[in-house]
């Protein structure tokens, strides 16, 4: 089974705090539990946010491995600027937990 999840009907402008992102990591996470595959539609919204992103998406890392992010959840209709952000931030948070998960603290070199 598949959703669409279209971001501007769903949450309107409350796309940028991450109280926002909390509430829309919640739907997501729902979803890629139920769901054999879920879009993720960026029609007509720029976000543009670190921690709307951060919160919607990065800490998703922490539950979910990359391959299961990858093949599950797809994102349409989003901005260059939005796409690079998003994966800097998943980059970072898959490499923290990669980190974590090798007994290193966050501050360790």
């Amino acid at each position: 089974m598949k959703l669409k999840i279209n971001l501007q009907g769903k949450f309107g402008k409350n796309t940028i705090t991450r109280k926002d992102g909390r509430a829309v990591a919640e739907l997501i996470s729902d979803s890629l539990n139920k769901y054999d595959k879920i879009e993720i539609d960026f029609s007509n919204i720029l976000i543009a946010s670190v921690s709307f992103f951060d919160e919607a998406f990065g800490k998703l890392a922490f539950d979910f491995p990359k391959e299961v992010l990858v093949k599950k959840m797809s994102l349409e209709n989003i901005a260059k600027y939005d796409r690079a952000l998003l994966n800097d931030i998943l980059i970072s948070r898959y490499h923290q937990k990669e980190l974590d998960q090798n007994g290193h603290s966050k501050g360790a070199n």
